[in-house]
C-alpha cells in the first residue's frame, strides 16, 4: 500500500476546519460530595472536605448524573427526560 498525501493533506484540512466536539468533564473537585438538585437537572451540590455546600451550574448542552457525579450530555441524564 502506497502513502498518499492527497489523503493526508486532505485530512489535515478537514481536522482544522471542523469545529471542537464538546465533551462533558467532571465538575466535581477531587475529595468532595456532590448531590443533584431535585429541582433542576442542570444543576448540583458540591461539599468539599470539611466545608460547606455550594450549588453549581453545568455547563449548556449538559446535566448532572448523579451515578458518576459529573455534568453529562442531557440526553444521557434520566432526571432531564421529561415523561
Amino acid at each position: 500500500m502506497q502513502f498518499s498525501y492527497r489523503v493526508f493533506d486532505a485530512l489535515m484540512a478537514l481536522a482544522l476546519i471542523t469545529p471542537a466536539i464538546a465533551v462533558p468533564v467532571s465538575t466535581v473537585a477531587a475529595g468532595a460530595v456532590a448531590w443533584a438538585d431535585p429541582q433542576d437537572c442542570h444543576r448540583f451540590y458540591e461539599c468539599p472536605v470539611g466545608g460547606k455546600p455550594v450549588l453549581k451550574t453545568c455547563g449548556p448542552g449538559t446535566a448532572f448524573q448523579a451515578k458518576t457525579s459529573v455534568c453529562d450530555f442531557e440526553r444521557l441524564v434520566e432526571s432531564c427526560w421529561h415523561h
